[in-house]
């Protein structure tokens, strides 16, 4: 889902927000005090793929389990 993180830039409030276009990302308020002086703001995320990771079937051991780290023993 394409949902954003947001600052106010008058009040400084951080907030999140759906926007399925570009129109939507243009018309975001702050929640706070209504300004549409907003900065979208980057946004990071995690993801580990691989052999046994929960991203690849969940096979084997997990992360805090000794091993050769592809699951097999």
């Amino acid at each position: 889902m394409p949902i954003y993180e947001f600052v106010c830039k008058d009040c400084r409030a951080t907030f999140e927000s759906l926007c399925f276009s570009q129109r939507d990302l243009e018309e975001v308020r702050c929640p706070r005090c209504g300004s549409k002086k907003v900065s979208k703001l980057l946004s990071t995320f995690s993801s580990r793929l691989g052999f046994g990771s929960p991203g690849f079937g969940g096979f084997g051991q997990s992360s805090c389990g000794g091993g050769s780290g592809f699951g097999f023993g």
